[in-house]
């Protein structure tokens, strides 16, 4: 029973880091939109008078970093991208280094650890879910734009 117990809290609390890391990968997602639309609309505004071949695509297989480091380039939203960067960093810590963090030197789990660890997973889903939030208003600035405006061929 001891050890039923046990694995149990495991298995809990590896579905909470999986649940709060999911929130993560929205903001990739979000960072993908972002940048797929955004590279649309230039091409849209340079039209035919240059060759522009990026496209969101080019990113589908990003990391967080390079999406963000993709995302200050087409963005003067500094305040935002530095807040994805520590967002970034907390993701991987959370993802890399959360779970062997709760194990001690014999590969026990650690309830203690685990609780400390529990506000930070809770943190990471609520700015998870603002950082999303942030990039699609941020995108708003030419969406518009975007599927509205009549762009000249040449």
């Amino acid at each position: 029973m001891l050890f039923e117990t046990y694995k149990m809290k495991k298995d809990e609390f590896y579905l909470k880091i999986a649940n709060a890391l999911s929130g993560c990968q929205l903001v990739e997602q979000e960072l993908k939109l972002y940048l797929t639309n955004a590279l649309e609309f230039v091409s849209k505004c340079i039209g035919k008078r240059m060759p522009f071949k990026m496209k969101g695509e080019d990113y589908a297989n990003s990391s967080l970093e390079g999406l963000i480091k993709a995302f200050k380039k087409l963005s003067n939203n500094e305040a935002l991208v530095k807040d994805l960067n520590k967002f970034k960093d907390e993701r991987n810590f959370l993802s890399h280094q959360g779970i062997t963090h709760c194990l001690d030197w014999d590969g026990d789990f650690s309830d203690s650890t685990a609780a400390e660890l529990q506000e930070r997973l809770d943190n990471i889903e609520r700015e998870a879910e603002r950082l999303q939030i942030a990039i699609y208003e941020e995108a708003s600035n030419f969406l518009s734009h975007l599927y509205f405006d009549d762009f000249p061929d040449e």
